[in-house]
């Protein structure tokens, strides 16, 4: 008879009402985690996003810039949505016959003020 006791202990299977909660506890906390894991990731990406737009931009003037002729430079500024973009001309920087070219775009992210600058310099 005891041992007839003994296989049905055995072959219990299931949780018991303390084990359900706590495994339910555990579970949220962990999709907590991946939600704010999410949130996060999001704006990192939409941050990484307006930084190479950025970017973008300073690279296409001082592209410009280069195809344009050595007596033609001329700086300036120009705006694209968020993004202002201002490029001046250096003459005879850093030596006669040199001109330093910078492209600085400025914008703002998450309430705060962005800036990238790229220069160059081209020689007559």
């Amino acid at each position: 008879m005891s041992r007839h006791q003994g296989d049905r202990q055995g072959d219990q299977k299931g949780f018991t009402l303390l084990e359900f909660p706590v495994a339910v506890l555990i579970l949220s906390i962990g999709l907590l985690g991946m939600g704010t894991l999410t949130g996060s990731m999001i704006n990192f990406n939409r941050v990484a996003f307006k930084s190479t737009k950025a970017v973008t931009l300073a690279q296409d003037k001082m592209e410009e810039l280069k195809g344009t002729s050595y007596a033609s430079l001329s700086g300036g500024n120009d705006s694209e949505s968020i993004y202002t973009r201002t490029w001046t001309v250096a003459a005879d920087t850093p030596d006669d016959d040199m001109t330093t070219m910078t492209v600085t775009v400025t914008w703002t992210s998450e309430g705060d003020s962005k800036e990238i600058e790229l220069k160059s310099i081209v020689a007559k």
